[in-house]
This record gives C-alpha cells, structure tokens and sequence, in this order.
C-alpha cells in the first residue's frame, strides 16, 4: 500500500480540485493544433486570411483553386515544442537518381500567456521540394511568428498563417 504525507496528499488535492473547476469553467492549459497545408492549382491563388468552422468548412473554401497536402491535429503542446511535419515522395528520375517531392516542416509552438490573457504564437521553417531529372529543387520557406487566435470549445477559427503566391503554398492553423 502506497502511503503519503500529509503536505503531498493536500498538495494533490488541490491540483485535482483546481483541475476540476478549470475544466468545469471550459479551461485547459493543454493545447492542440489543428494544421493544414494546401497547394493551389494555379501560382496567384488568394487565399482567405481567416475561415471559421470545421475542417471540411475550410476545405470547402479553397477546393475549387487548391488541394490538401497535410492535415494533423497533434498531440497536447508544451511551450517551445517543436511540431515536424513531412509528406513527401521519393522517386527515380530518369537519370536513375533520387529525387524527392513535397514539404518538410518544423514549427515551433510558443505559449507567450500571461495571468490576464491567452497568447499562441506558431513560426517555423518548411522545405519545398521538387522532383526533377537533376535531382531535387529545394526552396525553403521561412514562416514568420504568426500570433494565434484565442482557443475555442464552441468554433473552429482557422487562421492562414503563411502563403506564397509564387509556389501556391498556404498554411492554415486552429488551436483547441
């Protein structure tokens, strides 16, 4: 049988009561983002800087000009927690070399609240990549801290935090 002390055991019933009001009140402290990337048919493309509801909502929005290349919601975020994202496709160009196609992401996930208010911010740097008969044409993308909107249990708010008119590149995020 385990045994406490009685400072560790008032120590762990406070934890749990103010875990419990807190999520009585629709607060956590745990963090989840919701990421999608999209690749638009034609370089150009305007992507709309917010879109509020559900993922297929914001699918919805951009499918006739753009298609997906990822979607993820991660695991619960620390501050600094560094999110690495690939899809990508290797092949043998006719040069019987290898040759790579598609994004390889790191974002960094930064909790910058304070007591009064609820403050996110995303950043990070992405490859591009494209197959060609030389090889792999590799372009890097470098995305800006983008402050995030303040999490919501009721909607989804999905924020375009980076897009490149030139490649037709656009990241959208949503925290939960």
């Amino acid at each position: 049988m385990l045994k406490f002390k009685k400072s560790t055991i008032l120590m762990m019933s406070f934890v749990l009561i103010s875990s419990i009001s807190n999520i009585a009140q629709g607060e956590t402290s745990e963090r989840h983002l919701n990421l999608v990337a999209f690749q638009a048919d034609q370089p150009g493309f305007d992507y709309e800087s917010i879109v509020t509801g559900n993922l297929a909502e914001l699918i919805h929005s951009v499918d006739k000009h753009a298609h997906i290349v990822f979607a993820t919601h991660t695991t619960a975020l620390q501050p600094r927690d560094i999110i690495n994202l690939q899809v990508d496709v290797m092949r043998m160009t006719q040069q019987n070399t290898l040759a790579n196609s598609g994004l390889n992401c790191r974002f960094i996930f930064d909790d910058e609240s304070d007591e009064d208010s609820l403050f996110y911010s995303i950043s990070g740097v992405c490859d591009r990549l494209l197959a060609s008969d030389k090889g792999t044409e590799r372009k890097q993308i470098r995305v800006k801290r983008k402050m995030l909107s303040d999490p919501s249990a009721i909607f989804n708010i999905w924020m375009k935090f980076y897009s490149d008119p030139e490649t037709g590149v656009a990241f959208y995020v949503d925290i939960d």
